[in-house]
């Protein structure tokens, strides 16, 4: 895979504990400075995930959603 369109492409079809291990393997290679309301919301997303299996949003749904998080990511204050 040679663009990040087609690692969130792939990343549609991984199962919940797959998408753990990728969660893993990503959060080894960030800076030890990562942002705890993204630690905390990536969480939050991977819970509601396990708790309703089948359901979410599709990738173009969740790009569509992306400026509206970052915004509202750069608005709120760091801990």
């Amino acid at each position: 895979m040679s663009t990040v369109q087609e690692i969130l492409s792939a990343m549609d079809k991984l199962t919940p504990e797959e998408l753990r291990v990728v969660k893993i393997g990503l959060e080894s290679r960030l800076d030890d400075d990562d942002d705890p309301a993204l630690h905390a919301a990536l969480q939050q997303a991977i819970a509601e995930a396990d708790a309703h299996p089948g359901t979410g949003k599709s990738i173009e749904e969740v790009r569509a959603l992306m400026p509206q998080w970052i915004s509202r990511s750069k608005s709120q204050p760091r801990l």
